[in-house]
């Protein structure tokens, strides 16, 4: 008897927690993903995916950013709003708000303006 457990498969977010990781610590590695990710996937991982799964990455930077709305599940309309986090793996508004601004004043973008914008985020939601 060994006694190793066999390791849990990592969730999308811890998935993308690690390639995010990555790509601030490796700027070769960064390059690379976002000009070919399924290609880099399949390197890390020892396999190949599906040659229909189409994966797209996106760099933002201080000019952009990027949301993805994920694919609706069949069963949508019967899970709660809990297993529907869960399913998109979504950040909250809190972290949301907090990347913003950090953005927005490394950008050199401050006090009034940065302001008025989170005003107008946060009305709009």
């Amino acid at each position: 008897m060994t006694g190793a457990k066999a390791a849990a498969p990592l969730t999308r977010r811890e998935i993308e927690a690690k390639i995010v990781a990555l790509a601030w610590q490796d700027d070769d590695f960064r390059r690379k993903f976002v000009a070919d990710p399924k290609g880099q996937f399949e390197q890390r991982l020892g396999t190949k995916l599906p040659a229909s799964l189409k994966m797209t990455a996106h760099e933002e930077n201080e000019n952009s950013l990027h949301f993805v709305i994920p694919v609706k599940p069949k069963s949508a309309a019967e899970l709660s709003d809990e297993e529907l986090e869960k399913v998109a793996g979504g950040t909250d508004l809190v972290t949301t708000l907090t990347v913003a601004v950090a953005t927005i004043v490394s950008a050199g973008v401050g006090g009034a303006t940065t302001s008025a914008i989170l005003g107008a985020t946060i009305g709009g939601w």
